[in-house]
């Protein structure tokens, strides 16, 4: 009985920790940009050094966990305020 009752009260947050996969698709190419045009150093294509702030760099990680929930809205947020037309999501 005690195996059900655990049961019934994990499947729920399992269910909701997973990301659809369209959200999943469209955070990976949010994350790509931001990468690409605005987390990395102009100093050269091999230099590792960042220039985007902690939490856009958190939230590109993010995405590539699958929390795209916590993602998406900061990397949107970057590319809107740093002139980007978002890609179309879906």
């Amino acid at each position: 009985m005690r195996i059900l009752v655990l049961l019934a009260v994990l499947l729920p947050t399992v269910a909701l920790a997973q990301s659809p996969p369209a959200d999943v698709a469209y955070c990976s190419r949010l994350a790509a940009l931001y990468v690409h045009y605005i987390g990395r150093s102009e100093a050269g294509p091999y230099d590792d050094v960042r220039r985007g702030s902690l939490d856009n760099q958190v939230a590109a990680s993010q995405c590539k966990q699958g929390r795209t929930a916590e993602a998406i809205p900061v990397l949107e947020r970057v590319l809107r305020n740093n002139g980007f037309t978002l890609p179309p999501r879906g």
